[in-house]
């Protein structure tokens, strides 16, 4: 890692546990991790097919999940099985706003910053039944989605071309998951090459741009309705910083959840500014599971 991102990253010291261990994990290539899609095999059946191609697969806990240990490929996207729809690779950290959400059959849901479509598709394998609406600004973006929703035979997902900061979708949610565009720290390991350090006024102009998109989202979801907020980085203003203006603001509630991937609880001081309910809030770190980072925080109407 070239010394203009170590010093980026050393503002982080003091809020992230264990931080040496955490600067060494980004100096690691971060491995690849696939979700089983149960939609169309048995996860049995899959795992077989591709050992028997070479692959060395690790499961995670009791999740469909499993981290790509080798591979006879040089890139695991490069199978019949994964053109045929038969999974879907993806971070073990990008799972845990999902499982945050808990979708469950029968229910309206919006993803409102849904593509490519890792989140989307979870959210409709786990809850087979209901409807879902996916939305993005962007059209190259939502051709990817489409072309993931067809690969994984999804047809329960309406795709919508809204900006998530004032569009009107026209019904409200039982939930709403909002992986808000963010500054991506947590994608470093990922893609180092294209990984753009920023300063203060980007982090704070990314933030007044989640906290308008968390208005909207407050709109759009039912009473005692859920929001999940989750970005892929660790910055607190684009984190803890969203979540307080969502309480004190709009009055949601921060719901306490449980992730089974690994995790410490939210910052409660940074910058001088303070944040209430740490306990609540879920930050995934490279360094704990080997993956990318994530916040998760889980809000009621």
């Amino acid at each position: 890692m070239d010394e203009q991102k170590i010093e980026y990253f050393m503002q982080y010291s003091e809020i992230i546990p264990n931080f040496d261990a955490f600067m060494e994990s980004l100096d690691k290539p971060q491995p690849y991790w696939m979700r089983v899609n149960t939609l169309k095999i048995r996860e049995e059946e899959l795992i077989e097919r591709l050992e028997n191609k070479g692959f060395k697969l690790e499961k995670y806990k009791n999740l469909n999940a499993y981290r790509i240990i080798d591979m006879p490929v040089k890139h695991p996207g490069a199978t019949i099985e994964h053109s045929l729809g038969y999974y879907y690779i993806q971070d073990l950290s990008s799972m845990a706003p999902v499982l945050a959400l808990n979708p469950q059959r029968g229910e309206k849901i919006l993803d409102m910053a849904a593509a490519p479509g890792s989140k989307t598709t979870m959210l409709a394998e786990l809850m087979r039944e209901g409807t879902i609406v996916a939305n993005d600004i962007n059209f190259n973006r939502l051709k990817s989605l489409g072309g993931n929703l067809e690969r994984l035979g999804i047809t329960n997902v309406l795709i919508t071309k809204k900006d998530a900061k004032k569009g009107n979708f026209g019904i409200k949610f039982n939930k709403i998951l909002l992986d808000a565009p963010c500054s991506g720290e947590g994608t470093v390991r990922k893609n180092p090459w294209g990984f753009r350090v920023v300063g203060d006024r980007e982090h704070k102009m990314l933030a007044r741009n989640q906290k308008i998109m968390l208005k909207n989202a407050s709109r759009h979801v039912n009473n005692g309705g859920i929001i999940v907020y989750s970005t892929c980085t660790f910055n607190p203003w684009e984190n803890e910083g969203v979540v307080k203006y969502g309480i004190e603001t709009l009055s949601l509630e921060p719901v306490y959840f449980d992730i089974p991937i690994p995790h410490f609880k939210g910052v409660e001081e940074w910058g001088g500014e303070k944040y209430e309910y740490g306990e609540y809030y879920k930050r995934i770190y490279p360094h704990l599971e080997d993956t990318g980072g994530m916040f998760i925080a889980v809000l009621k109407k």
